[in-house]
C-alpha cells in the first residue's frame, strides 16, 4: 500500500500498477485477519477489539499519528519553501511544538492521576489539535514566524495531552495476560497511522505541487533547469548552486526568481491541502472520542489467575 502511495505521483491514481498494488494490500490485510483469527499465540489478538475502548482508542491513536507527523514533517517545509527561513532555524522553530507536547503529555499525566478521568482530557486535547490543525492551514505567503509558533504551540500541545491517555486506558482494560499485546496495540496504530499519512501527504502535496507549478511555467524555460524543480523537499539545499548556475546567462537569475515564486504559490497550496485533510481528520478524532467509555482506572495490576 504504501508503495502505491508513493507511485500515485509518478503514475497517478489509475495506473495498473498503483490500482494492482492497492488491491493485492487489500487481499494480504484479509489473509492476515484470517490468519490471526485461527493463530494459537496471534501476533495481533484481534478479541482485544472487541472492547470499545481498545477500539475507540486504535482508532485515535491512528488519526492522532497521521495529523502529528504532517505537522512534524509539513511546517519545516513550509517555513523553508514559503517564508524562506534556513533548514538549521525551521529545524530550530520545531522546538515549541515538541515543547508543546511535552508539557502537554506531563500535564495530562498529572490530572489523570489526580482525578482519575480521562474523557474529557481526551475531547479537549482533539479539540486542541483540531484547532492548531486548522490556523496551520490557514497559512500563506504573509504569514509570520510568529503565527508560526503559535500554530504549533497550539497543535503540540492538543498532541501532547493526547499521547499518554490511549496507552493508559488500554491498559487499563486489558487482560492481564495480554498487556503486552495490547500495550504494544496502540504504538502499532500510531506508527501505521504516521507511515501512511507521509505517504498519502506527500502524494497529495506533490500531485499538487506539480500541476500548480506546470502552469506557472515561463515560455522557452530550458528543460534541464525544470528537472531541477520536481522535488520541492530538496530545492532550499540546491537552490545556492542553482543561482550560481543561470548568473552566467542573460535573463537567467530573473528566470531563477520567477520560478521560485511559481514554487512559493505550489507549495502554500499543496500545504493549505495538506493541514486542511489534516484538520478534518482531527475532527473525526473528536467525534470518536466523543464514545470513548470512561470506566474506573485500576489501583494496581489485577492479580494473574491461578490454574
Amino acid at each position: 500500500m504504501l508503495l502505491a502511495l508513493t507511485w500515485v505521483t509518478q503514475y497517478g491514481w489509475t495506473s495498473q500498477r498503483v490500482t494492482s498494488l492497492l488491491a493485492f494490500s487489500l487481499v494480504m490485510l484479509v489473509a492476515f485477519l484470517f490468519a490471526e483469527q485461527r493463530a494459537i499465540e496471534p501476533l495481533l489478538p484481534l478479541r482485544l477489539f472487541r472492547d470499545p475502548i481498545i477500539a475507540v482508542s486504535s482508532i485515535s491513536v491512528f488519526m492522532l499519528g497521521v495529523g502529528m507527523f504532517g505537522v512534524i514533517l509539513y511546517v519545516p517545509l513550509f517555513m523553508q519553501g514559503v517564508l524562506g527561513v534556513s533548514a538549521t532555524r525551521s529545524g530550530n522553530l520545531l522546538t515549541p511544538l515538541l515543547m508543546g507536547a511535552v508539557v502537554g503529555s506531563a500535564g495530562a499525566g498529572q490530572l489523570i492521576a489526580r482525578t482519575g478521568r480521562y474523557k474529557l482530557l481526551a475531547i479537549t486535547g482533539s479539540v486542541l489539535s483540531t484547532f492548531g490543525m486548522f490556523l496551520l492551514s490557514r497559512m500563506d505567503k504573509n504569514t509570520t514566524n510568529g503565527e508560526v509558533l503559535r500554530n504549533m504551540i497550539v497543535a503540540g500541545i492538543g498532541m501532547g495531552l493526547l499521547m499518554p491517555i490511549y496507552t493508559l486506558v488500554v491498559q487499563n482494560v486489558a487482560p492481564v495476560a495480554q498487556m503486552g499485546a495490547a500495550t504494544a496495540s496502540t504504538q502499532f496504530f500510531r506508527s501505521i497511522g504516521s507511515t501512511v499519512g507521509v505517504a498519502i501527504f506527500g502524494s497529495v502535496l506533490l500531485t499538487i505541487y506539480h500541476d500548480d507549478f506546470q502552469r506557472g511555467i515561463p515560455a522557452k524555460t530550458p528543460a534541464l533547469l525544470l528537472e531541477q524543480f520536481q522535488e520541492p523537499l530538496r530545492l532550499v539545499q540546491i537552490r545556492p548552486r542553482l543561482e550560481a548556475a543561470v548568473a552566467k546567462y542573460p535573463g537567467g537569475p530573473e528566470l531563477l526568481h520567477r520560478l521560485f515564486e511559481n514554487v512559493r504559490d505550489a507549495l502554500v497550496h499543496g500545504l493549505h491541502a495538506i493541514f486542511t485533510i489534516g484538520t478534518i481528520l482531527m475532527v473525526i478524532g473528536i467525534v470518536v472520542n466523543l464514545f470513548l467509555r470512561e470506566i474506573p482506572l485500576r489501583k494496581r495490576a489485577a492479580p494473574p489467575p491461578v490454574d
